[in-house]
């Protein structure tokens, strides 16, 4: 059974006594996204403005999330007394090109289901919410793969991540509520729980045959052998 309540109170105890290195990774990965966007967003061209700025800021949020998906997963493996440093989240950034292009691909799908409807589009970002945790477990997966891989792990439990995302939102106003200060407490605790959901997501597509456990260390692109 989807049980966030579970997965959440996980988090908090995989948190506790660990929480200065996830606090200093956010503030960095906080500051990294206001230093570029201000930067790409200083033009007096409107069309740049609007254009270059957006696309560039997909795309730096894409790799720096990549980063904190890599992070989170070694921090979810690792023994509770030896949590990984900062090194390992600067680690995440060496896969830049990757995570390019795994942010590219899912929004360029998104994109295209959005432009039949919202529902649609809102739909495909949960199916899809899995890839980046399939990538920074084992970056040698193609981005084609992990994409579709996504999409087979969260069959039958997007209602669920919904309600598991939904249930930050207060959380959310109060971190804003605070001029973002809380977020260094609650974006971590977001980030486990997300991560301890794909491992029981993981766990499920394997007992159930929908995915292989070889699928998730294999870069083979094969959908007739993985997809059941």
């Amino acid at each position: 059974m989807f049980d966030r309540l579970a997965m959440k109170a996980d988090a908090r105890k995989q948190l506790k006594g660990n929480r200065t290195v996830p606090a200093i990774i956010t503030i960095i990965a906080v500051v990294i996204i206001a230093i570029l966007y201000s930067f790409v967003g200083a033009t007096d061209k409107p069309d740049e403005r609007t254009i270059f700025p957006s696309l560039l800021g997909i795309i730096i949020t894409g790799i720096i999330s990549f980063a904190l998906a890599y992070y989170y997963v070694s921090f979810k493996n690792a023994p509770e007394d030896d949590k990984p440093g900062i090194r390992i989240f600067f680690d995440g950034f060496n896969y830049w090109f990757k995570a390019l292009c795994a942010c590219l691909w899912e929004r360029l799908w998104i994109a295209l289901w959005t432009l039949c409807f919202v529902i649609p589009g809102l739909i495909k970002i949960i199916a899809y919410s899995q890839m980046f945790y399939i990538l920074a477990e084992n970056p040698d997966i193609s981005v084609r793969k992990a994409l579709r891989m996504s999409i087979y792990m969260t069959q039958g439990h997007k209602s669920e991540l919904f309600m598991m995302y939904l249930s930050f939102l207060g959380w959310f106003i109060l971190s804003c509520l605070t001029a973002g200060i809380l977020f260094v407490w609650t974006l971590p605790y977001i980030q486990l729980t997300a991560v301890n959901a794909y491992y029981y997501l993981k766990s499920q597509a394997i007992a159930c045959g929908t995915l292989d456990a070889e699928d998730f260390t294999s870069s083979t692109y094969d959908t007739g052998r993985y997809i059941k």
